[in-house]
């Protein structure tokens, strides 16, 4: 019955989000100006993805390679169908890239600018539906046709594959798009096919992350469930997907409640949906919580888990416009030059850790106070349950720039209201709310992850004064911002290759690629933890995964609230790097507690 369920859930999203793309289409206004867009955008869109074959599947075939050899070979065919479905669902929510910003960008130079933002909204629902509808096929397949021992054994390397897709797509597609917005001329649009497909790539990689790390910790439920109970370590394990099936149909529901704008808060209500779904996704998890697990408790750690993504998408909207609470003097400051704009921003963006911080680290101790490690599991699956609902907002802030962008060029002598300037502060406002639910769910994602890795290793207990934790420590800490350096450099590097396209000495022959300068941040992302084990062993390992996980969770908000120099090192590259790195200890963890570590 539960597979039937969670397969029916999947099917309703899927048609949702076909219905809403049929939809989107019709909204293209044809016109000559719009034809001439539409092409070019379509032409980027084929760019990005024509440089993306040949280095995902020479990467996925060694890391398939290493599987086979080293951990098995079901392992390595179960890596491949995770990375498989991470591609496609990806590849299928990305087809509204193009006539969601076209058809958002012809409907708003028209003056229908509520229609407008509507459409960038759907658009940007079409791809949450998709990564999250298609994603919950491939874990209904592999949760309810495979056994709890079976499922344990194989779940990592599944994660794994999902992983190392959303590396190469997101990354390579931030430095794509951050490469556009720094040498894009005055009479052209800044491309963001790149950031809107690695934001999908984002939300489908923690989606299945954070299911893999319930079925891990499932054996935790039990132990720690009570002598009362009598569900078993296999319930466990499903019903995070039956939570996720309730998460598609609230977020159907929420989707459709947005309408519109007010001119002068065009974002206003954007974020209603996602409390509508959020209610709804509750409902459904205390419901199968006591069903399944004899308890309502599991239901709450869910419900902890969306309240604190919920809370801190709010309180982002303090630090993410000029004049809001903690940015009122910004426009006095940009009167002072960039330099000064770019270190009040930034300070802005560090001080504004603090609030998801101590959000998110107080739901996952009451989580954890329900439930142990399994608790924080469900806390992430809370959250990731969203994704479609949480996706659309991220989705929307980068298609109303995009639109933006596209409208100024179509019609620059637009009247009052300019609708390229209320699709920029539609865009403004709601871009600090949906990178923070993707912050959110990365970092709560990532603890659950750690936590199903110390299970893994039989719990070692960790001394902090140790040579071993300490070195994973340093580890994890600092190869954030290794990995966020070469980021920079990538899309500098990237830029110099644009700008020559862009020039009139363009040479046709020479492409543009975002992965230039990437190949030593792939490099890094395997070999940090083998440096970490190889230093110190498990509990090396292990402290490596919280350290980075910390460090880069710090990092993540930061940059999301430090504006637009910055916030191309946030979720969708940094988080990215960070998740794979952790889901490489956890498949070859069996490996690695073989090794003592040199310490």
């Amino acid at each position: 019955m539960l597979k039937i369920i969670t397969l029916i859930c999947a099917l309703i999203g899927l048609l949702a989000a076909i219905s809403l793309e049929t939809w989107i289409r019709s909204r293209i206004i044809r016109n000559e100006a719009s034809a001439e867009t539409y092409a070019e955008v379509k032409s980027r869109k084929s760019e990005f993805w024509s440089i993306q074959y040949l280095p995902l599947i020479v990467m996925l075939a060694l890391l398939a390679a290493a599987l086979f050899v080293f951990v098995g070979r079901l392992n390595a065919a179960v890596f491949l169908g995770g990375a498989a479905l991470c591609f496609v669902s990806v590849i299928t929510g990305a087809s509204t890239v193009v006539s969601g910003s076209i058809a958002s960008s012809s409907t708003a130079v028209t003056g229908d600018i509520r229609n407008s933002l509507k459409t960038a909204y759907r658009s940007a629902a079409v791809m949450g539906l998709s990564v999250s509808s298609i994603a919950l096929v491939g874990l209904g397949v592999l949760f309810f046709f495979l056994k709890r021992e079976q499922l344990i054994d194989l779940v990592a390397s599944f994660a794994l594959g999902a992983s190392a897709v959303s590396l190469m797509i997101g990354v390579s597609g931030t430095a794509f798009s951050g490469a556009y917005s720094l040498t894009v001329k005055s009479d052209d649009f800044t491309d963001y096919t790149g950031m809107f497909i690695g934001s999908g790539a984002d939300h489908v990689e923690t989606y299945i992350l954070s299911a893999c790390s319930a079925a891990l910790l499932s054996g935790v439920a039990v132990d720690t469930s009570g002598i009362m109970s009598t569900f078993t370590a296999t319930s466990a394990a499903r019903y995070p997907l039956i939570v996720m099936g309730g998460g598609i149909i609230a977020s159907v529901i929420g989707i459709m409640i947005y309408r519109g704008y007010v001119v002068k808060r065009p974002a206003e209500g954007l974020t209603i949906g996602n409390f509508v779904a959020a209610v709804l996704t509750a409902a459904v998890a205390v419901y199968f919580s006591n069903d399944l697990l004899q308890s309502y408790v599991y239901g709450v750690c869910v419900s902890l888990g969306m309240l604190a993504a919920l809370i801190s998408g709010e309180a982002s909207k303090a630090y993410s416009t000029d004049g809001a609470v903690f940015k009122r003097f910004l426009p006095d400051v940009k009167r002072t030059g960039v330099s000064q704009s770019m270190i009040y921003s930034l300070s802005i963006g560090m001080i504004s850790v603090i609030i998801p911080a101590v959000l998110t680290t107080t739901a996952m101790i009451l989580a954890y106070n329900y439930a142990n490690f399994y608790g924080i599991a469900l806390a992430a699956v809370g959250i990731n349950s969203m994704a479609a609902v949480n996706s659309a907002v991220r989705g929307f802030s980068i298609n109303t720039a995009s639109a933006s962008e596209i409208a100024s060029v179509c019609d620059p002598d637009a009247e009052s209201p300019n609708p390229a300037d209320v699709l920029l502060t539609a865009s403004v406002r709601s871009d600090s709310v949906g990178k923070t639910y993707s912050g959110v769910a990365a970092y709560v994602t990532l603890v659950a992850m750690y936590t199903a890795l110390s299970v893994v290793a039989n719990n070692p207990a960790i001394n902090l004064l140790s040579t071993p934790v300490f070195t994973g420590i340093t580890i994890g800490a600092v190869i954030v911002f290794v990995c966020a350096g070469f980021i920079i450099r990538s899309i500098r590097m990237t830029s110099q290759v644009l700008r020559s396209r862009l020039s009139d000495s363009y040479d046709p022959e020479k492409r543009i690629t975002a992965l230039r300068g990437l190949l030593p941040l792939f490099i890094i992302s395997f070999a940090a933890p083998l440096a970490a084990v190889a230093a110190g062993g498990v509990n090396g390992l292990i402290s490596f995964s919280c350290a980075a996980s910390v460090t880069g969770m710090c990092v993540i908000f930061a940059f999301n609230n430090a504006g637009k120099h910055f916030d191309r090192l946030a979720t969708e590259t940094l988080g990215t790097i960070i998740k794979l790195m952790v889901a490489v200890t956890l498949v070859f963890a069996p490996l690695f507690m073989e090794f003592g570590g040199i310490f």
